[in-house]
Order: structure tokens, then C-alpha cells, then sequence
């Protein structure tokens, strides 16, 4: 491993641990506010906040421990490390939460056609307004361990932890109109919350698969990539690009097709330009790049070329 990839990993894992410790901290102290409310009031809104937070709490811990493996070096076994562990926190946070989500929409429903009344709404809706506070102070710092690391895992964190602020506004909404007399609005708020959870659960397992299915980097960055490589003098066009990432680790390989005539030494620094191209473009990738000479034979094995970018000469592919 090189120093520039032991100093970003090194930075990395001291942030999303940070992050990690500063989630399961927040969650604890939401759900002790929000249980004395709950227990004081009998607030179905509450409940569906509380609820919220214990799940929040669940999966945080989950995460913690997750990136705490994640973040485990490569082994003989694991010669790719360990960072996939943050897509399956991000897969087992969705579970929570879709699970969470489907039991505030029963109790929702329940409480919308039996509504009842409720007490201490006054303490409810303070507590509710501090909970909002507080979550946008962890949002915030969630916000810019995720800018500096991309850790999908403190995304997918950061994603429900700020639906809760959303969530915390249905919640004071419902608390409002129930003291003013509307006894439903709390069953109904509840039922709305319950759906929105449910949405969130949805786009943090989907994000989670496609890293788990080693999905590409975007279009726009394959072709920076590429069009990187080709700037190399000497390199006559490149195919079959495949690039994935894990935690902050990305992998790129590709093959890049070269005068047949030169030496091994003068095919080897071409090789080592052109890897050189993509690390200024990428610090912290792996790159695996395979020569290959300019003969028929090659343009015949050609898999995957993305002509926006990169011509193979008009030759026939097979």
C-alpha cells in the first residue's frame, strides 16, 4: 500500500469511527427524551418517534460495529479488505427501518380510527422542537465526515438521521392540531411518517445492493478515466474498463492497446504514465492496467469499447 492511500485510510477510519460513536450517542439520548414524553402524553406521534429512534439506535450500533470490521486491513483471505462490510450495515439499517416503518403505519391506522385524547401536549411539542436540534447538530457533522469520506455507511446514517428532522416536524404538527381538538391528526401523522420511513428504507437498501453487486463508477468519471489514459503518448486506444468501489478504496482495470514493436521497458513506462494519469484523477484508487499489442488478434477479443471516448481505428469487431 502506498503512503497517500495508508494516510487517507488512516483519516478515513478516525472519521467514520467518530461518526459512528457520535450516531449511537445521539440515538441513546433521543430515545430517553422521547420515552418520558411518550409515557407522559400517550402521543401515537410520539410513539412513532420513539419507535424511530430505537431503530436509529439499532442500526447505529449495527454500523458501529460494521465499520469497526470494515475497516479491518486486507488479510490473506480478504485481499480486497473488508469495506463491503459498510454496504451490509446499509442493507440491515433498511431492513430496520422498512420493518419499523410497517408497524407505524398499523399502529397509525389503528389510532386514526380510535383516536384519543391526550395529555401534556405542551411537554411533547418542547421536546420534539429540542429533538429537531439535536439531530441537525449530528446532520451536520454527518454532512462533513461524508464529504471528506464518502463511507457509504455514513451515508446511509446520515440519510435516515435526516428524515428524522422531517419526521420530528410531522410529529410537532400532529402534536398541534391534537391540541387543538383534532384528535386524528395524530393516527394520521403517524400513518404519513410510517410511509416516509418506508421511502428512506427503500433508497438506502437499493444504494447498498448495487455497491454489494460491485456497481461502476458514474459514466462521467469512466470517461475522465479514459479519456486520462488515452492523453498517455503511446497508448493507441483502451477497452474492457471496469471500475467498483468499497469504503474509500476504488478499483479500476482495463486493457490498453499499444505498438507491438516496443520493448518490454518502454511498455512498461507507458503503462506506468498512464497509471499515473488516473492517480492524479483518483489518489486513492488500485490500478490494474494490461498491455496489449496493435494486431488484429487484439481488436478481435475487444469486449466492451466506449466510443464517446476512445477510437479503435474503425476496425471490425468480432
Amino acid at each position: 500500500m502506498n503512503q497517500d492511500l495508508s494516510l487517507i485510510e488512516g483519516k478515513y477510519k478516525k472519521l467514520v469511527m467518530l461518526a459512528g460513536i457520535s450516531s449511537v450517542s445521539t440515538a441513546i439520548l433521543l430515545i430517553v427524551l422521547k420515552f418520558v414524553v411518550w409515557f407522559l402524553s400517550g402521543s401515537s406521534a410520539i410513539l412513532a418517534s420513539l419507535t424511530d429512534s430505537l431503530v436509529d439506535c439499532i442500526a447505529s450500533l449495527i454500523n458501529l460495529l460494521a465499520l469497526r470490521f470494515a475497516l479491518t486491513p486486507a488479510d490473506d483471505n480478504h485481499r480486497f479488505g473488508h469495506y463491503k462490510a459498510e454496504s451490509l450495515a446499509s442493507l440491515s439499517q433498511a431492513a430496520f427501518i422498512g420493518g419499523s416503518a410497517a408497524l407505524l403505519i398499523f399502529h397509525g391506522i389503528e389510532r386514526f380510527k380510535n383516536p384519543v385524547a391526550m395529555e401534556n401536549l405542551d411537554i411533547a411539542i418542547y421536546v420534539s422542537i429540542l429533538s429537531i436540534f439535536i439531530t441537525l447538530a449530528l446532520v451536520a457533522f454527518q454532512s462533513f465526515v461524508y464529504k471528506k469520506t464518502k463511507s457509504q455507511a455514513i451515508g446511509a446514517d446520515r440519510y435516515h438521521y435526516l428524515s428524522d428532522v422531517i419526521l420530528n416536524l410531522g410529529v410537532i404538527i400532529a402534536l398541534v392540531l391534537s391540541n387543538l381538538n383534532y384528535l386524528w391528526a395524530d393516527g394520521f401523522f403517524a400513518m404519513l411518517l410510517g410511509l416516509f420511513i418506508l421511502k428512506g428504507s427503500y433508497h438506502i437498501g437499493r444504494d447498498a445492493i448495487s455497491t454489494l453487486l460491485d456497481r461502476s463508477l458514474s459514466a462521467d468519471i469512466n470517461q475522465q478515466i479514459m479519456s486520462s489514459i488515452l492523453s498517455v503518448d503511446g497508448v493507441i486506444s483502451i477497452h474492457d474498463l471496469k471500475t467498483r468501489q468499497a469504503g474509500p478504496q476504488i478499483f479500476i482495470q482495463c486493457h490498453i492497446v499499444i505498438d507491438g514493436n516496443y520493448s518490454l521497458k518502454k511498455a512498461h513506462e507507458i503503462t506506468n504514465e498512464a497509471e499515473k494519469k488516473v492517480e492524479l484523477l483518483l489518489p486513492d484508487a488500485e490500478i490494474t492496467i494490461h498491455m496489449e499489442p496493435d494486431d488484429e488478434e487484439t481488436f478481435n477479443s475487444i469486449n466492451f469499447v466506449d466510443h464517446k471516448v476512445c477510437s479503435i481505428n474503425d476496425r471490425p469487431l468480432s
